[in-house]
């Protein structure tokens, strides 16, 4: 899947739940991904599982994992350090449709697929993959904060995001799941339940 047209259809869905109805800067965006890499350490402090579904009719968390046959049945709301550090790339790939980024890998000149995203953080940051979600999230937050440090074109501002964006797919994927999957799923919850802001 190429990450522009993901880009465009998670952006599409925003706009469609009225959270682009009003201008929006860049200062908001970038905090409101800084609070879905903080709600993922808040998800690790508090013990959770990194992908758990929580019940959406009388919101009472249960702790059903993936591998459980309930978990597509009785609960809905899919949650967990994994599902917040995908809920940054989310809010990452709104701004990125929002610009009408062209994610052009610039080695090959090509649209850039989904899958190359992995692993493209490694120029930028320590040599081996953060093992705990502390040091995870520090890393995200100091790509993230680089956004606003650049006075450059919006290109140059692209790639901290997709550094940070590039990170916690990463390190989603190397916990053994698929950070795809996982993103279309909570694109598909945001769809029918999401909110405005």
């Amino acid at each position: 899947m190429l990450i522009r047209e993901l880009a465009a259809t998670i952006h599409q869905n925003a706009v469609d739940h009225g959270w682009w109805d009003e201008e929006r800067e860049l200062p908001e965006i970038v905090a409101l991904v800084h609070s879905e890499w903080s709600e993922a350490l808040e998800e690790a402090r508090n013990g959770r599982p990194l992908v758990y579904k929580l019940r959406v009719d009388d919101d009472a968390v249960a702790f059903i994992t993936p591998d459980n046959p309930k978990y597509a049945m009785l609960f809905t709301k899919p949650e967990g350090i994994a599902v917040e550090l995908i809920d940054g790339c989310i809010r990452i790939l709104d701004a990125l449709g929002y610009g009408k980024a062209d994610l052009i890998d610039p080695d090959t000149g090509e649209p850039t697929q989904f899958e190359e995203l992995m692993g493209k953080h490694r120029a930028v940051q320590p040599e081996e993959m953060p093992e705990d979600v502390p040091t995870l999230i520090a890393w995200l937050h100091a790509f993230t904060s680089q956004t606003m440090l650049e006075e450059d074109v919006n290109e140059v501002r692209e790639v901290h995001l997709i550094a940070a964006m590039s990170l916690a797919l990463s390190w989603v994927q190397a916990q053994g799941i698929d950070p795809l999957a996982l993103l279309l799923e909570k694109h598909e919850y945001n769809n029918k339940h999401g909110k405005r802001f």
